[in-house]
């Protein structure tokens, strides 16, 4: 039995190596041991159009083991992130992978969801999302909400749900949020009223300001700039090396770099500011904002 196994593995890794852009042979090789080859995966998605890469993994999005239907949604977003891509396409069958019977599937598919843009999601793909927000008791819940506040869909639905008692408080507040993203002036003020209470700290950075992030709306942003400017050290340093208290400021960059036009700050490929003297950028950041006070907010990306 063992000798049977070890030669199965065998030949799948064989198979792989024959035809790097077989998606069928990589996936039932994968499906034998589980074990990912990123080199041949990278083969794939460029040896592949997004439609062809779909159409050979469509048996692989049923399969019965969980990890294999996951490969396959990732597979998807990953060619999908190609300039070339069908993004409507990949969206509506990231939307499809939704209703896997399997959490993480959802959950995952949801994280890559937002990473797209609002005018990748068609007509279908609005629907597809609105159907998820009728019971509040399907599992990812609350991503549902934020994506639907991201494209903006849903609002009578989810007005509905704010008026409904069985909803848990939690989950309205999600709901309020993504109202707001939508422009509702109500939930727009409600939102701020409740985040202007609480104290401006580190839990306050790391946990509060994406809520204004992801709410678009100057009103929102305009607070985030408030923070920016102060000069209280209220926070610490993400450099473990450093243990003195900083001001707050330095990590609202990062937060406000993909969502302001035209602001003078740039991240790396990791993320973090891209600058070589972090004081410099923050006060020619605050002098920006004070000379660009009519400032434009990216609202097509999460």
């Amino acid at each position: 039995m063992r000798l049977k196994i070890f030669l199965l593995v065998v030949i799948s890794f064989s198979f792989q190596k024959a035809f790097t852009n077989d998606v069928s042979t990589y996936l039932l090789g994968y499906r034998l041991n589980g074990v990912s080859n990123y080199g041949l995966e990278k083969e794939i998605i460029q040896g592949n159009s997004l439609e062809q890469l779909i159409e050979k993994l469509t048996p692989f999005f049923e399969d019965s083991l969980v990890p294999v239907r996951q490969k396959s949604y990732y597979l998807t977003y990953k060619r999908a992130l190609s300039a070339d891509a069908d993004k409507k396409l990949a969206v509506n069958t990231l939307l499809n992978g939704c209703n896997d019977r399997d959490g993480g599937i959802v959950g995952q598919n949801l994280e890559f969801l937002k990473n797209f843009h609002a005018e990748d999601f068609d007509e279908k793909s609005m629907q597809r999302i609105n159907s998820k927000l009728i019971n509040h008791r399907i599992q990812h819940y609350k991503g549902f909400v934020e994506v639907a506040g991201f494209v903006s869909t849903g609002k009578d639905i989810l007005y509905q749900k704010l008026l409904d008692s069985s909803v848990p408080g939690n989950v309205k507040w999600s709901i309020s949020l993504a109202m707001a993203r939508m422009g509702n002036v109500e939930q727009i003020r409600y939102c701020l009223d409740m985040i202007k209470k609480q104290p401006v700290n580190d839990a306050f950075v790391d946990y509060v300001l994406p809520y204004l992030i992801y709410m678009r709306q100057k009103e929102a942003i305009d607070y985030c700039v408030k923070v920016l400017n102060n000069n209280e050290k209220l926070c610490h340093s993400l450099n473990p090396d450093i243990s003195e208290s900083i001001i707050c400021g330095y990590r609202v960059l990062e937060l406000l770099a993909p969502i302001v036009v035209d602001l003078p700050v740039s991240l790396d490929s990791s993320g973090f500011l891209n600058t070589n003297d972090f004081e410099i950028l923050l006060n020619n950041t605050r002098k920006w904002f004070d000379e660009n006070p009519t400032y434009q907010i990216r609202k097509n990306n999460y």
